[in-house]
């Protein structure tokens, strides 16, 4: 099994490394600041998600219901959920992360990345 992790620090102790290994888990670190690049769902669904589901909210609040229970919350939610968990949305969203196809060149346009070339050390500082 593979388990993807972004680069917060508590994945990176000895006791969580033994747990893996004794689960046969195979672990792949993203570079740091990189995962809201190379998770594809959290690009193109859960934003548009979140976005739909907050404009549902403020519309229910304006027509002056004060509390939200249960079946208005699910009704509201499966809307929203349809639109943004499209076929459409999610093919696009691993596409626009470059990970489907795979489009090396998408990924590192999105990182911060500055190439530069290492200044030589000063006469004295050459050993």
């Amino acid at each position: 099994m593979l388990l993807i992790l972004n680069s917060h620090k508590s994945h990176k102790s000895l006791s969580f490394y033994e747990l893996c290994e004794e689960n046969k888990m195979i672990t792949l670190c993203m570079p740091p600041h990189s995962s809201h690049i190379l998770q594809p769902l959290n690009v193109g669904c859960f934003a548009p998600l979140k976005r739909a589901y907050s404009k549902e909210i403020r519309a229910l609040a304006l027509d002056h219901i004060g509390r939200i229970n249960k079946k208005a919350f699910i009704a509201t939610f499966a809307k929203v959920f349809e639109q943004a968990f499209s076929k459409a949305n999610i093919t696009a969203s691993f596409k626009a992360t470059g990970l489907v196809p795979n489009n090396l060149l998408v990924v590192l346009s999105k990182l911060n990345v500055k190439v530069r070339t290492p200044t030589p050390p000063l006469l004295g500082e050459l050993q």
